[in-house]
């Protein structure tokens, strides 16, 4: 479980208003506060296996949302069916 915390939420919103063309994922407030949310769990549990499930193609499909969340140590999957493979797989 990932916890919304008052920072995350207070530089989110200070971004938004201040530099909104900075947001990794344009136009949507709420994934841009989803994204942060998750990529500060990865930063705090860097020996965990971390993975995100979305059908969300659109916005955490991106190449750039791909690359921030392969860089933190995330895998990303679109599909639950890809997920349980993966999943049985480890």
């Amino acid at each position: 479980m990932i916890t919304l915390n008052e920072d995350t939420l207070q530089e989110i919103s200070e971004i938004s208003l201040s530099q909104p063309e900075s947001l990794m994922i344009k136009d949507d407030i709420v994934d841009n506060l989803i994204i942060k949310s998750i990529l500060n769990h990865a930063a705090l549990h860097p020996d965990e296996i971390k993975v995100f499930l979305s059908g969300n193609t659109r916005d955490f499909g991106t190449p750039a949302v791909q690359q921030v969340l392969r860089d933190a140590g995330i895998s990303y999957f679109s599909r639950t069916q890809n997920f349980l493979g993966w999943l049985e797989s480890n």
